[in-house]
């Protein structure tokens, strides 16, 4: 996987990475994006939290699933026309933590996928899921966790199964790869 972009040890903006590397994560291979793009979308978050007066307050107590969902959107409005970037939220609020964390495992090893989860507890923390085993989910997470066990759960920490979000990527045809297309098998017929 690409490099892990790494928060502060002092702020809430863990939400802010997640989504970033989500992004990353669900693009490996389908495109590359310089540090300068990526603190590019990094920016434009941050500046749409600033106008709708929300940074002080995600700065503070973190993110919620509706801001979550506002960073990937400026992400994929961001997006080269050759990549779409989607997302949706697979569980319910009543969904059971064990059937989530058995569907978490098989959605988290699809290519071009990245599952994003809400935890709460002993943190209250947005992470990516790299991995899951029977007794734990592997994380690449922002701030070095690397595994939550799940038999602590809900004890010291808990899976927020409603704040999943899978982000997902696909290369798309341009019409200018179309057309090209079309121009090689013109030739090749000739």
């Amino acid at each position: 996987m690409r490099k892990i972009y790494h928060q502060g040890n002092v702020d809430y903006l863990c939400g802010l990475y997640a989504s970033i590397n989500a992004t990353l994560l669900s693009t490996d291979k389908l495109a590359t994006f310089s540090r300068a793009k990526v603190r590019s979308w990094f920016q434009s978050i941050i500046a749409d939290l600033s106008k709708h007066r929300k940074l002080l307050a995600v700065h503070k107590e973190g993110s919620d699933i509706e801001m979550m969902e506002s960073y990937i959107k400026i992400i994929q409005a961001q997006m080269p026309e050759k990549i779409n970037l989607t997302y949706y939220k697979p569980f319910l609020k009543n969904t059971r933590t064990s059937t989530a964390i058995k569907k978490i495992s098989v959605i988290s090893t699809q290519p071009n996928t990245a599952v994003i989860i809400g935890i709460s507890g002993l943190y209250e923390h947005w992470s990516l899921v790299a991995k899951t085993t029977a007794d734990r989910i592997y994380l690449n997470d922002s701030d070095g966790l690397t595994f939550l066990y799940i038999k602590n759960m809900p004890l010291r920490y808990n899976l927020i199964v409603a704040n999943t979000i899978v982000v997902t990527a696909k290369a798309v045809q341009t019409k200018y790869s179309l057309a090209q297309q079309a121009k090689t098998l013109q030739l090749m017929s000739n």
